[in-house]
């Protein structure tokens, strides 16, 4: 079978060519920086031509960041826009598709090896194999997705961050109340994200009036913030970094047991994305901080308590799913 598949972010783009009927079986991999490029075809005619992979494909699964509606998706944080008809043109193949890439995520999760994933919350167990999960990701967006698992699976895409940012303390009303003047409307995914980070840390900074480090301030303006921020926040060397992150984390932690209400009963869930890996260090040092957050939720906390929580912390995670979900879905032509 000879599969191309993809893991397609706001950030980089990352696509495998998989040919396991040959010997040996053949596997290339290459990733792009998605705003070098004017669309995703260029990358995949970049990819292709590279490694002088032949047309026509049996299947072709990419995970794009962005709803897909009608076998099309306009990414959530690029120009571009694509629709799977164009994708099986392009390639030859009746098996063309564009899933979520939190779906994604959601498929790889049968076959995830237990050092991909750190426990944050043992809860009682749960069902193996799970057959109900949720997932939530956290990186240039927020998303989520429901998996639901009786033999074959099935995912199912949200828009979750897209939803009202609700704050839980005094702090975060604060919060809530400087970001409605800048821009009325507050999603979650506006402070759960990497320009998330950035805008909590402007808060601290200038609202709450935390002194800001000129060390982290002059590395603010020659690289990324979110990635600059959270590793000094890791690294425990400036109180302003340290306090965006804990914010960071108390919302994340709240919002992801939001979403779990809406999906349950459910029998594991799953944190995914760009940034709760790297904050990694951070998420197992205010681990009661973050359980507490999630399941304080009134009537319902000694249910959520009893939900298994685990990190994933393999980033293949999403294009391991796009994989899973090509080979689930290859028809013979």
């Amino acid at each position: 079978m000879r599969i191309l598949a993809g893991d397609i972010g706001g950030t980089h783009a990352r696509l495998v060519y998989l040919q396991d009927d040959s010997e040996p079986a053949i596997r290339y991999e290459k990733i792009y920086a998605s705003i070098d490029y004017a669309s995703l075809i260029e990358i995949i005619e970049h990819f292709l031509a590279h490694h002088v992979i032949q047309r026509p494909l049996d299947s072709v699964c990419l995970a794009v960041a962005g709803p897909v509606i009608s076998g099309c998706v306009s990414l959530t944080n690029l120009p571009w826009r694509i629709c799977e008809e164009e994708l099986r043109l392009l390639l030859q193949t009746e098996n063309g598709y564009l899933i979520n890439d939190l779906v994604a995520v959601g498929y790889a999760l049968p076959s995830l090896p237990e050092e991909a994933l750190l426990v944050l919350q043992p809860g009682k167990g749960g069902r193996e194999p799970v057959t109900s999960a949720v997932v939530v990701g956290a990186g240039t967006g927020l998303g989520a997705a429901h998996l639901v698992s009786a033999g074959e699976p099935h995912v199912f895409s949200s828009e979750a961050g897209h939803a009202a940012f609700s704050p839980a303390n005094r702090i975060q009303l604060r919060l809530l109340e400087w970001l409605q003047q800048q821009y009325g409307y507050v999603s979650v995914e506006m402070l759960l994200s990497g320009r998330g980070i950035a805008a909590l840390y402007r808060f601290f900074r200038d609202v709450v009036g935390v002194a800001e480090s000129r060390s982290v301030s002059a590395a603010l303006q020659r690289g990324d913030a979110a990635q600059i921020i959270s590793e000094h926040a890791v690294a425990g060397d400036d109180p302003l970094s340290e306090q965006t992150l804990s914010c960071f984390i108390d919302i994340y932690a709240a919002a992801v047991g939001d979403i779990t209400l809406h999906y349950f009963p459910v029998d594991a869930v799953y944190l995914a994305g760009g940034i709760a890996p790297k904050i990694q260090p951070l998420l197992l040092a205010k681990q009661d901080e973050f359980t507490s957050c999630f399941s304080n939720k009134g009537a319902m906390q000694s249910n959520l308590r009893a939900i298994p929580i685990r990190l994933i912390v393999d980033e293949g995670a999403g294009l391991h799913g796009a994989i899973a979900y090509a080979r689930l879905h290859c028809r013979s032509a």
